[in-house]
């Protein structure tokens, strides 16, 4: 089994790390429905995790979201529509609302 932290970059010189990409061209083949402050599903905003070989992608249609890893690093990235994010596979995560913010996720392979 590969290790997960392959496809996170640590950055440590700077004030907040890269966020991880895939490395070979995926397809998307799934999306939820779009979610608000009020409607966001409990099992995102606590640990979770795409299944192996899937990646997620969250994006922001308005306001702010962040995205935090629940793999003892304590890294965090805050989300709008101009920064998505990739969600690699089998990687413990949640995500933390703002005050507004509407997004929906996309599932590739």
């Amino acid at each position: 089994m590969r290790d997960k932290r392959i496809y996170l970059v640590t950055g440590e010189h700077s004030t907040e790390t890269a966020l991880p990409e895939p490395s070979a061209p995926l397809e998307e083949y799934k999306r939820t429905p779009e979610f608000d402050r009020e409607h966001i599903p409990a099992g995102l905003l606590h640990d979770h995790h795409t299944k192996a070989g899937v990646w997620g992608r969250i994006v922001i249609l308005e306001g702010q979201l962040r995205y935090c890893l629940d793999d003892g690093s304590g890294r965090n990235w805050s989300l709008s529509p101009e920064r998505p994010a990739w969600i690699p596979p089998d990687v413990p995560h949640h995500v933390e609302a703002a005050d507004m913010v509407r997004f929906y996720v996309s599932f590739w392979r």
